[in-house]
């Protein structure tokens, strides 16, 4: 196989302050769940056990309670706990360093003993200052999150966040009650830029790829301690190239499947630091028989074969997980299962942990999310095209946009005013809409979310006349999702579709295969950004 130059894309993450969004996001919301407390003392005052340990501040406003009648299930005859009764309102006039007198609003009969809470979660105004729209939307998520602060633009309480002056790499982000500062950091800010070895984003030529690429997985395949191997398939075969000083070498090749092999995953599941090749592949009688690969002594080995399943990884944060969904009338429609290593058996094992996930097809799989105070929620696009939630054995259809402005192929068949049909199949990896006028319509066929919150997007856009379509141009960038989608850096690709895209387990490094062929996918370009720089 010939040598081949790897492009590498650095996107630097120099550090000039000690502290990050993330982390001024963290100590907020510590803070806002720590607004509880005891009434010390009750008399003309009110003398409460938080004072500026807990930073509150002059003005801040408390409810008091206490325990009222112990509720019984009339059924069961449990207990369900116990009533609170509020007892009244108070107002923090000096603070203390460990406690704080307050004035009463309200007395309702407040006593010694009675538990004071805070309005939860916080309503917070958010002011900004020469950040960056990406900056910004980085800010609005880390601060949203985990639900603990709510956005309000008429709340007394503010977070205001900065730069003295344009291209600082420090900015200030202060939380605020009215005009008195509850607490402030110094935040490392850099507008995210792409660095290259050209002077342009936009003069990177690509690489070309001596093969017909269906899918690839990048993956540490000889183990955490070595190089990223990027694997990329063919219909029946597997080739594995390693990275040596800014060169890609074929290490290795798979060729022991006779089926054809629709999809590539890399991921560690069975912790050993080395991650295992997931390889879905389908029999000539249209069923799946997919196989589980290791590297050892200088080749891949089975592990696990005849699966009855289809692979398909999913992304926290960077971090790679995957589940697997059967396959039914010619497409990934059927249930999704979790996929689990027994180490005792020493085996991988498939279980159903969304039973209402059918109709949702793994060509659409993208983001999962979650946080310490919820289950995973897995974000997938279902046979209709629509951008679905899976929240345990829930699953919420999103016809509004309610997902920021992810594109919802609904609005395709509004604004035409005609019927609007799906299309998936093993050659595309991932959907399409067509209809029964000309139309060219995204796809996102997976979506990537990034250590600090960013969403890697990226899509091919087809386009026919009454039958489906051929790729007609491809996209990836990366995007917050707030109110909107915000993006931090986009590039048009030289090429008519996008493969396929895949992350290292780590998050480090990202890499996508580009075709430049409009009938098909047989001269192929590969990029890898390096995103640890």
């Amino acid at each position: 196989m010939k040598k081949l130059i790897l492009l590498l894309i650095l996107i630097p993450n120099i550090i000039y302050a000690k502290e990050t969004f993330d982390s001024f996001a963290a100590r907020t919301e510590s803070w806002a769940q720590g607004l509880n407390g005891y009434v010390v003392s009750a008399g003309k005052d009110i003398t409460i056990d938080l004072g500026k340990n807990a930073n509150v501040v002059k003005g801040m406003e408390f409810t008091a309670s206490k325990e009222g009648q112990e509720l019984v299930h009339p059924v069961t005859g449990k207990s369900l706990g116990r009533k609170k009764v509020e007892t009244g309102k108070i107002i923090i006039n000096s603070v203390e360093p460990q406690y704080s007198i307050c004035s009463i609003k309200e007395n309702k009969g407040i006593e010694k003993g009675n538990q004071i809470s805070h309005i939860y979660p916080v309503p917070v105004s958010i002011k900004t200052n020469l950040l960056e729209e990406s900056e910004t939307a980085q800010l609005k998520y880390a601060l949203f999150k985990q639900g603990v602060l709510v956005e309000n633009d008429t709340s007394d309480y503010s977070i205001t966040c900065g730069r003295e002056k344009q291209g600082a790499n420090t900015a200030k982000c202060s939380l605020k009650y009215k005009d008195s500062e509850i607490f402030s950091d110094d935040i490392a800010v850099k507008g995210v830029k792409i660095t290259t070895t050209a002077k342009n984003i936009d003069e990177i030529k690509p690489y070309k790829i001596e093969t017909s690429a269906y899918g690839m997985a990048i993956g540490y395949f000889l183990g955490k301690d070595n190089n990223y191997l990027v694997a990329v398939n063919e219909r029946s075969s597997v080739i594995v190239y390693e990275v040596k000083d800014g060169v890609l070498v074929e290490k290795a090749s798979v060729n022991s499947i006779g089926e054809n092999i629709v999809n590539i995953e890399a991921l560690d599941l069975n912790d050993n630091g080395k991650d295992e090749l997931f390889v879905s592949a389908v029999t000539k009688k249209n069923q799946p028989a997919s196989y589980i690969f290791e590297y050892d002594n200088d080749e891949f080995k089975i592990l696990q074969k005849e699966i009855p399943y289809f692979f398909r990884t999913y992304y926290v944060t960077g971090k790679k997980n995957i589940i697997c969904q059967s396959y039914t009338e010619g497409a990934m429609t059927g249930m999704i299962y979790k996929v689990e290593y027994k180490e005792d058996e020493n085996k991988y094992t498939f279980s159903t942990p969304y039973s209402r996930s059918y109709g949702a097809a793994i060509y659409g799989f993208g983001l999962i999310q979650s946080s310490e105070n919820k289950d995973d929620e897995i974000i997938f696009f279902n046979r209709h095209g629509e951008l679905s939630l899976s929240d345990g054995e829930n699953v919420k259809i999103y016809r509004e946009l309610d997902y920021g402005n992810t594109p919802n192929y609904l609005e395709y068949s509004e604004k035409l005013n005609t019927g609007v049909n799906v299309a998936a199949t093993g050659d595309s990896s991932g959907f399409f809409v067509y209809d029964e006028q000309s139309i060219i319509v995204p796809v996102y066929q997976r979506i990537i979310q990034m250590p600090d919150g960013s969403i890697i997007l990226y899509s091919n856009k087809l386009a026919k006349m009454n039958v489906i379509g051929k790729y007609k141009a491809a996209k990836i960038g990366s995007y917050f999702f707030t109110d909107k989608m915000v993006a931090v850096w986009e590039k048009n690709l030289s090429g008519n579709a996008v493969a396929d895209i895949d992350i290292t387990s780590d998050g480090s490094h990202l890499a996508y295969i580009v075709s430049n062929n409009k009938n098909g996918l047989s001269k192929s370009f590969l990029y890898v950004i390096d995103s640890s720089m």
